[in-house]
């Protein structure tokens, strides 16, 4: 499928959920596979930008350090 980043893979059943949100809840009409894409590539740079973020703020101790389930 489509490379975002090293790590991680655009899979078809991404494409699918990220077709059916930009329909119904974006309200796109007949949206395709490539603004799929564009979107899932959109949404992961901002995810991206904002892991970085947190990680500076628990360095500089402006938050305390997330704790992730796992």
């Amino acid at each position: 499928m489509t490379k975002v980043n090293i790590g991680y893979q655009i899979t078809q059943e991404d494409i699918t959920s990220a077709i059916k949100y930009l329909t119904y809840v974006e309200k796109m009409k007949n949206p395709t596979k490539k603004d799929a894409i564009a979107f899932l590539q959109k949404k992961y740079a901002l995810v991206h930008l904002t892991a970085h973020k947190i990680v500076e703020d628990e360095q500089t101790g402006k938050i305390d350090p997330v704790k992730l389930k796992g």
